[in-house]
């Protein structure tokens, strides 16, 4: 189906607002309002606001709103969840200047990733959202309340392999180099023998990825940017399973949108991600820009 550009669609007792991906969209929005024509995406990418809405499947209102700071780091697997399973959701990034102000309104933590679902408290804990987007999704195969899922998931949120992403976003360029080498073997050697040998289909979640293959896919993602040939080394079991994810419905769209590394938009100054072209070329994109009205 094709995706017009006419950002304001009101059904008859239904309200919502973005792209709409509908074959009757383009006769309904000649006879109904039609704002100012949308942005050029490389105007419409989430590095132009600090609230943006993400629309991954049909146009929705949001499930809630995601909030973390401008890093690939705890919110990443979830943003790909949310992708793949098509839930709309709202992405707040939080400045570093704004957390000590934030920090008591972010749930009983006081922590980041936090997610408050439409109408509902602010919770904490990025695998209970993944759980909770899971659940909420409707799709099974991501297993939410898989012990083993969840255990490969929890894997990725701390220990060294949650550590490639503190060099590549947050240390000094120069430090981080330093550091890549041994940290990229400690999490090789993790990978190995933690996850392969439970690698027996596609997928982790055999022929169906499930929570546990994104929190993994993220991690590996960033590895593979601190160290080029991390897949290479990895070996064909795991380039097989990295190259079935990345092409999962959501995935692709969700790569192109999210802000490019070396642009300065993603990751602290003068860290590797803000600095150094770590990303492929950028694409279409169908993200927007919420509106004040409904921040």
């Amino acid at each position: 189906m094709s995706c017009h550009s006419f950002e304001h669609y009101e059904p008859v007792g239904y309200y919502q607002r973005g792209p709409i991906q509908d074959c009757a969209a383009e006769f309904l929005g000649k006879h109904m309002y039609v704002s100012e024509p949308r942005p050029p995406p490389e105007k419409a990418t989430p590095r132009e606001g600090k609230v943006m809405r993400f629309t991954p499947g049909y146009a929705a209102w949001p499930a809630g709103t995601l909030f973390y700071f401008g890093v690939r780091g705890r919110a990443e697997p979830i943003r790909l969840i949310m992708h793949y399973a098509g839930v709309s959701y709202n992405m707040h990034t939080v400045a570093s200047s704004d957390w000590a102000e934030m920090k008591p309104t972010m749930g009983p933590g006081q922590c980041m990733p936090a997610w408050q679902p439409d109408g509902e408290a602010i919770f904490n804990e990025s695998l209970d959202i993944a759980k909770w987007v899971a659940r909420e999704s409707g799709k099974k195969t991501l297993r939410p309340d898989d012990a083993k899922a969840s255990k490969l998931f929890e894997m990725t949120m701390s220990g060294p392999l949650f550590e490639v992403g503190l060099l590549l976003n947050l240390q000094p360029k120069d430090d981080a180099l330093k550091a890549a080498p041994a940290k990229v073997q400690e999490c090789l050697d993790i990978l190995k023998k933690t996850a392969e040998a439970d690698l027996e289909g596609p997928f982790f979640g055999g022929a169906e990825p499930h929570i546990g293959d994104f929190g993994v896919w993220a991690c590996v993602d960033l590895l593979a940017k601190l160290d080029g040939g991390a897949l290479d080394k990895l070996g064909a079991k795991w380039q097989a399973w990295y190259a079935a994810v990345a092409a999962l419905k959501g995935v692709p769209d969700y790569v192109a949108c999210r802000p490019r590394a070396g642009t300065g938009k993603c990751g602290a100054p003068g860290s590797m991600m803000a600095t150094m072209e770590l990303d492929g070329p950028e694409k279409k994109v169908y993200d927007y820009e919420v509106e004040e009205e409904d921040k």
